[in-house]
This record gives C-alpha cells, structure tokens and sequence, in this order.
C-alpha cells in the first residue's frame, strides 16, 4: 500500500512545482508588460487615473498553431495584456501588448479604416455616404474589450453621450495577431442607432 502512495504524491508534487513555475513566469511577463506600457504609453496615457484599477492589466493566454507549423507540432502561446489609458465623459481607452509565439512581447497595434462621410442636406442627421479613404494603423481602443470564446477585440467609440453617432470594429485572432474582420460606422446624428458596415471581412 506505501509503495503505490509514492508515485501519487510524487505526481501531485510534480503539479504542485509545475504550477507554481507558470504562475511566477506569468507574474514575471505581467510585470515585463506593465514596464512596457510605462515606457511606451507614459506621455499620451493616464494610468493613475479613474478606472486604472492601481494599473493591473487584464490578461489572456490564447494557445494557436502559426499556419506553418505541423499538426503535431507543440502549441504555443500568446499573452495578451489590455491596460487602462486615460478616460472622458462616455469612452474609455485602452492599449494593448502581446507575445508572439517565441515570447517577444510588444505593442499591439490595429488596422482601422479611415473614412469620408458625406451628408445629404446640410444638416448631419442623414448620411448619403461613407467612403474609405485608406488604412491606418492605431494603437488606442475606445470601449474596448477581448473575447476568449470568439478570440475577438471589439471596440465601441461613441461620437457623443447619446449614442446614436459611433464607430465599431472588430479584430480576430489569427495566426498569432489580431486582423481587422469587420467595422461599422453610424454616422448619422438622428437620435436613432443605425450603423452601416464599411468593412466586412468575416
């Protein structure tokens, strides 16, 4: 009976140790993280500010296979880091950081259309049309948050407190990054929530 009880507790001290070992390697890449964004997002962020939270950042682990990599190969890992910057009236912006697949952290930055909206009439109650212009790539998210079951950022960007004007996009995890798949402008300020798609890649 002692000798089947040593290789159970022999296991369960193998879990235990392992446990600890990842827990203090995410400890250590969240502080890597956090020297980052005070190095990089100091001058344009306010991270002591309301909503900071004492700066913690929120954290995900997303396992993925690069496009090249075999079935059997191991899966790696990405981290993902969203942290507080500055807040108004109605939005809130965050930055975020991620590891690539060997652990390299860095800023992420994300792919947004820039746009012309032409009003019909002279008020800015109906929109005739939106025109993308180019891409442009931002490194702040407005209303932003990370969903682990679609391994989607979304972000919501009110034009004013009502609502009814606002941007949304859409990024999807992919191949160890974030695509844009999918944003929506309403562009119309008539009290009423009616946004149009400009890109839609999903």
């Amino acid at each position: 009976m002692r000798l089947m009880v040593l290789p159970v507790l022999f296991a369960a001290a193998t879990a235990t140790a392992a446990h600890a070992q990842d827990a203090a390697g995410d400890a250590a890449l969240k502080d890597k993280a956090k020297a980052m964004f005070e190095a990089t997002a100091a001058a344009t962020c306010d991270p002591d500010g309301p909503g900071s939270e004492d700066n913690a950042p929120e954290s995900h682990a997303i396992g993925f296979r690069y496009s090249y990599d075999a079935e059997e190969d191991p899966e790696r890992t990405a981290h993902l880091f969203r942290f507080f910057c500055f807040s108004g009236a109605y939005n809130e912006i965050h930055v975020y950081y991620i590891t690539d697949g060997e652990g390299a952290l860095a800023p992420l930055h994300f792919a947004e259309p820039q746009y012309d909206v032409r009003y019909a009439g002279e008020s800015d109650e109906k929109v005739e049309a939106v025109a993308i212009t180019g891409f442009a790539a931002t490194g702040q998210l407005v209303n932003s948050g990370y969903d682990p079951e679609t391994r989607t950022i979304t972000a919501h960007s009110l034009w004013r407190g009502v609502g009814d004007a606002s941007s949304t996009g859409t990024w999807t995890f992919v191949d160890g990054t974030f695509r844009l798949v999918h944003y929506e402008v309403d562009a119309s300020y008539d009290g009423e929530i009616n946004p149009q798609a400009i890109v839609d890649y999903r």
